[in-house]
């Protein structure tokens, strides 16, 4: 008889320290790589007319480089930054707690503000509309009014011990997630999380699987997800993270619907 073989969605990847040290020697080697490797040549730069050996060269490359429109060097400690489509924007936070907006065709600043809190200031995320940016901070998510960067929202997480690690828009619905590893929604119109329709005391989460870690006490340590995101359907989410100890090293992806 044929059996069913079930394959997980999600995988998770643990190393030891010499496997760790192995695959760094293979990523610097793979750095200090001729540099011509990653470009496409052609014998006749006047012709116009690719022939068909050029052209699956062209597509089976592994790299394609853009050049950049303008460019500007900026002093400030920036980490995370997100491009706001609708008013052709940049938002940056700095290391010192502020919020600065750029126009991105002049790369000159438009606004800056302080923000409440100056420490972990994980992730930031713009609205479809334009009309909101989220700051994923230590144990809550601030909303901001992308005109004027006003504080809209704080929105406290389920568990205030744990950091906001990424945040995604999807229309008015904010997707957050954390370094335990749950995935929670928000719905920024009615100002409260999803609650569950078969527990209506309970909100909607996604938890993702715990990493089997040998020598810790529990046995088991959460997951941090430090991304995710939307099929274009809305129907899928993808993440990705791995442990936040130190000590552990190795990957994990999930995809839900």
């Amino acid at each position: 008889m044929s059996q069913t073989v079930r394959r997980s969605k999600v995988s998770i990847l643990l190393y030891t320290k010499r496997q760790a040290e192995y695959m760094k020697d293979e990523a610097r080697t793979w750095a200090l790589r001729p540099e011509n490797q990653d470009f496409v040549r052609y014998s006749d730069s006047d012709s116009e007319e690719e022939t068909p050996t050029e052209q699956h060269i062209t597509l089976c490359t592994s790299y394609n480089f853009v050049d950049y429109v303008r460019s500007r060097e900026i002093q400030a400690p920036e980490e995370v930054r997100a491009f706001n489509p609708r008013w052709r924007e940049i938002a940056a936070l700095s290391l010192d707690g502020y919020i600065h907006v750029f126009d991105a065709s002049t790369f000159r600043q438009t606004l800056s503000q302080k923000l409440p809190s100056r420490q972990d200031l994980f992730c930031l995320a713009t609205q479809e509309s334009g009309s909101l940016y989220a700051i994923g901070c230590k144990s809550y998510t601030l909303l901001l009014d992308s005109r004027t960067l006003k504080s809209v929202k704080k929105i406290t997480s389920r568990n205030n011990v744990c950091g906001i690690r990424s945040a995604t828009f999807r229309g008015d619905l904010l997707t957050i997630s954390t370094e335990v590893g749950l995935l929670m929604f928000y719905d920024v119109r009615a100002g409260k999380y999803l609650k569950s329709n078969l527990h209506p005391t309970k909100t909607v989460a996604l938890r993702a699987w715990r990493v089997c870690a040998p020598g810790r006490r529990s046995g088991r340590t959460p997951t941090s997800e430090y991304t995710h995101c939307y099929d274009d359907s809305g129907t899928t989410i993808f993440t990705a993270g791995g442990p936040s100890p130190a000590a552990l090293i190795g990957n994990y992806a999930g995809i839900w619907q």
